[in-house]
């Protein structure tokens, strides 16, 4: 005989009419128009009578190759070279990561690029290798024309009253590294930096050139023959990116030229290739630094508060770039979004997965139908896209206040190859006055989940006074545990069930429905632990406010083994895994802030 907790547990999964499914990262969105800033970029101007005096090709100096028995960098054929961005820094005595470069200080030049009065009148600059034009480039000797803060808000539409001052608008920086044997002014590269630019960032690009350091080629990062016998100098040159990127940032943040126009609070970075690789150095990923897997740091940047890499690299089965098994990705602590092709052999999407997952901040996976690895024309609406609202959205953009809100809704941009968020982990912001943050955990033996939203039952969990098998996934959105004072939060209780009584499941049920917890109630069986929580419930159309993630629910349809069990969560891509493994989606069933 089938007892009462098995047939509320029945009437309870089958008979109560719940919303329709409201994923996050679900809707279909237009590419961003061009920015709306006129862009200038920093003297990048090139001596093409001493070019022709060395010898070589342009790309050998912008990419640190042997000409006639020298290794050239840019340095040697700059025009204005007291007028560009240039820079140096001592190497760290580690000679597990600089094993040729103890001692050194090598030089390194950077492009800035950054909205500008539209009254600036300097002219654009042809580069003679591409026929690329660098937008309004320093004059030789004259100062960077920053925009002011009057005119950033002018074109903005922001509040000009009180009328703000003359000095220059405090903008949001991108640290910028481009792709093994690229350029900042490279094809495509020079492209998405002055598009950066336009949509009101500033953007510092180093020339990497990294084979003054290493004779790495990118036809070369899947050879092991190659690994086995130049690693040493390839981790050089991968740990020497992420020390240039800081060293850049440092000398601009003290730069009299361009400081002022930095916002220090909000300073995000993107890379590419193995640049996307540099910038989760940056924010905390550790570098495989020996055949042998061994693990170490390589220079991070806390001032760093979102990072996007464009195919970015993360090693080969044979080594990954992030420790054995990508371990080394575990410490990224700040939002980190990738864009990955699924024909990519270079940066194979499959390793680039396997270190987000287990990245410890928000993380996110954008995958390119079909593509390689490169930038087409076609695809630059969606990578923009993805860019500006992921990094308006974790760097506060003031002049783009919804950028959260559509981020959180956004799924795939027209236009461009198909594209698809394949990993969304939302982790919450720090939480404000009253806040507290629910905490998932999954038991290995039961594969049950369960959410916790008191610190003292998450440290029970953890200790193991809930039984052995427990342990945190990682995911978790925020709640109130007490009903808030204000009205703004239109909070809701939480109704908490238990169905391990009589025989039942040994399992957890939570609604923010009055209603479904009523019939719960009266259907008997499920015990009733009270309020667990308090968040805002969703609306008549199963739909939350626009800002807020929607806490979805999934159903294990275990009713005929006795063993039911549901799960809450803001990720999509749990969702999506979850219907894979034979879950039922029951649909959007609370609120939760960011």
């Amino acid at each position: 005989m089938v007892n009462s907790t098995l047939k509320a547990l029945a009437a309870l999964v089958c008979c109560i009419a719940l919303p329709a499914a409201a994923l996050n990262h679900e809707v279909i969105v237009d590419p961003l128009p061009p920015g709306r800033f006129a862009v200038a970029c920093s003297n990048v101007e090139i001596d093409t009578a001493r070019l022709a005096q060395l010898g070589g090709v342009i790309a050998d100096y912008y990419e640190g190759h042997e000409v006639n028995g020298n290794t050239r960098y840019i340095t040697d054929i700059l025009a204005q070279p007291d007028t560009a961005f240039r820079f140096s820094k001592a190497i760290p005595v580690k000679p597990w990561l600089y094993p040729t470069l103890l001692f050194q200080r090598p030089e390194f030049v950077a492009m800035i690029c950054h909205p500008t009065p539209r009254a600036n009148t300097d002219p654009d600059y042809t580069l003679p290798e591409n026929g690329g034009r660098v937008p309004h480039m320093q004059r030789a000797g004259a100062a960077p024309k920053l925009i002011t803060e009057y005119e950033y808000r002018q074109t903005n539409g922001l509040p000009l009253d009180p009328p703000p001052p003359p000095s220059p608008a405090k903008l949001p920086l991108i640290v910028y590294s481009h792709g093994l044997g690229g350029s900042p002014v490279g094809r495509g590269y020079i492209d998405v930096a002055v598009q950066l630019a336009a949509q009101g960032y500033m953007v510092a690009a180093v020339f990497h050139a990294d084979n003054r350091f290493s004779p790495v080629r990118i036809e070369d990062v899947g050879d092991l023959a190659f690994a086995l016998v130049f690693f040493p100098v390839i981790v050089q040159m991968q740990a020497l990116r992420p020390f240039a990127l800081k060293a850049m940032t440092d000398e601009l943040l003290s730069d009299p030229g361009y400081a002022p126009g930095v916002d220090t609070t909000r300073i995000g970075a993107f890379g590419a290739s193995l640049g996307g690789e540099a910038v989760a150095h940056l924010v905390g990923a550790k570098l495989t630094s020996s055949i042998f897997k061994n693990c170490d740091e390589t220079d991070q940047d806390p001032r760093i508060r979102a990072a996007v890499g464009y195919v970015p690299y993360s090693g080969q089965s044979f080594l990954p770039a992030f420790c054995d098994d990508q371990s080394g990705a575990d410490s990224v602590d700040r939002p980190y979004l990738a864009i990955a092709g699924t024909a990519d052999i270079t940066a194979p999407i499959k390793l680039t997965q396997q270190a987000v997952n287990r990245m410890g901040s928000s993380h996110y996976l954008v995958s390119l139908a079909n593509g390689e690895h490169e930038l087409r024309p076609e695809d630059a609406g969606d990578v923009i896209t993805w860019m500006v609202t992921f990094f308006n959205a974790y760097l506060d953009v003031p002049s783009d206040t919804a950028a959260m809100g559509r981020f959180i809704r956004m799924g795939r941009v027209n236009g461009g190859r198909e594209d698809t968020m394949v990993v969304d982990v939302h982790k919450p912001f720090a939480t404000a006055a009253g806040e507290v943050v629910a905490r998932e955990f999954h038991n290995d033996i039961l594969d049950h989940y369960f959410v916790a939203a008191g610190q003292d039952e998450i440290n029970i969990i953890l200790a193991g006074g809930a039984g052995p098998g427990w342990h945190l996934t990682g995911e978790s959105f925020k709640v109130w545990p007490s009903m808030p004072s204000d009205t703004v939060s239109q909070a809701a209780p939480v109704c908490r069930f238990y169905g391990g009584l009589a025989g039942g499941p040994n399992s957890h049920f939570f609604t923010a429905s009055a209603e479904e917890c009523a019939l719960v109630k009266a259907r008997g069986g499920w015990f009733y632990e009270g309020i667990g929580f308090y968040i805002r419930p969703v609306d008549s159309t199963g739909i939350c406010p626009f800002g807020l993630l929607s806490v979805n629910r999934a159903y294990n349809n275990g009713f005929p083994r006795n063993d039911s069990n549901h799960r809450f969560t803001t990720s999509n891509s749990s969702i999506r895994s979850l219907v894979e493994q034979g879950w039922t989606v029951e649909g959007t069933v609370m609120c939760a802030r960011p």
